[in-house]
């Protein structure tokens, strides 16, 4: 199982982003060689941008929804409270929720956002 970030979602989600094919392309890739997941954080980020509920569940109807547990949520407000931004980075919580999950679970996690990775050595990134 691979833990797709909400980052690759989006952007395979719209035809109009510029990442549209090189997403689409990942998906289709890593979709033939394992199962798809996607963390219940995506679902509220998806929630963001103005979709049902049914929408969102229609789209992601091919991975499977993993809940966010209480392990990976206290990883990942640790390694927010440890990371040393710089004055224009803006780190959220989610990206760190989502990472932590993957490190919890021991996923590989497919994201295009190459930032705050070293807040997480032991995951294996993979980048589109």
């Amino acid at each position: 199982m691979i833990l797709v970030d909400t980052s690759v979602i989006v952007a395979w989600l719209d035809a109009n982003h510029p990442q549209h094919r090189a997403c689409l392309k990942a998906i289709e890739h890593w979709a033939q060689r394992d199962r798809l997941a996607v963390s219940a954080v995506t679902l509220g980020e998806l929630a963001v941008g103005g979709c049902t509920r049914d929408a969102v569940e229609e789209d992601l109807r091919d991975f499977e929804i993993l809940p966010l547990d209480a392990n990976a949520a206290w990883r990942a407000g640790m390694a927010f409270r440890q990371y040393r931004r710089k004055e224009s980075d803006r780190p959220v919580l989610p990206d760190f929720f989502i990472r932590a999950q993957a490190a919890a679970l021991q996923l590989p996690h497919l994201t295009n956002d190459r930032r705050r990775i070293k807040s997480f050595p032991d995951v294996d990134f993979e980048f589109v």
